[in-house]
């Protein structure tokens, strides 16, 4: 059993040289912050993440955006506690933390459902000749009485008046 995990471990850490050169620089560090980003209430707790999302990370400084000055405020008071967190948790090393005022980006939960699909309906020629010559006997121009006459037959079984 052991042989086998040796084996793996080689493999794996083939595949991640693999991944590090393929992969741009700074990828590993911005998945990282992803991850923290997913759990930020963990950071800085629930009401300050309501209200605040980190954007991204460069050469050790952390940017954070908060939707007013209080709380961008309360996030530069607790910044070291914030960098411990994510080195803590996510080994994130950060040595600066920035916080400016500005719209935090919405996460939007996946849907479980989805929206019922229209019904389908076809309108046949022959259904719009009657609609169309009643059109034209009122006065209608013939290139109005035609796209007239279909969209009240649509609208007709559509809606089942």
């Amino acid at each position: 059993m052991e042989k086998w995990n040796e084996t793996t471990g080689a493999a794996e850490q083939r595949v991640e040289a693999i991944l590090r050169r393929v992969l741009p620089p700074g990828y590993e560090e911005r998945l990282k912050l992803d991850r923290a980003a997913a759990e930020w209430a963990r950071v800085v707790g629930p009401t300050l993440a309501a209200k605040s999302a980190p954007l991204g990370l460069t050469n050790g400084e952390l940017l954070i955006t908060a939707e007013n000055p209080l709380v961008a405020n309360r996030l530069s008071m607790i910044a070291g506690n914030i960098a411990r967190a994510l080195w803590k948790q996510w080994k994130i090393e950060v040595r600066k933390v920035r916080v400016t005022v500005g719209r935090v980006p919405q996460t939007v939960a996946p849907t479980t459902f989805s929206p019922p699909r229209p019904a389908v309906v076809r309108v046949k020629e022959e259904e719009t000749l009657e609609v169309e010559r009643e059109c034209l006997e009122k006065g209608l121009p013939e290139d109005v009485a035609k796209p007239l006459a279909h969209l009240e037959v649509f609208f007709s079984k559509r809606f089942k008046k």
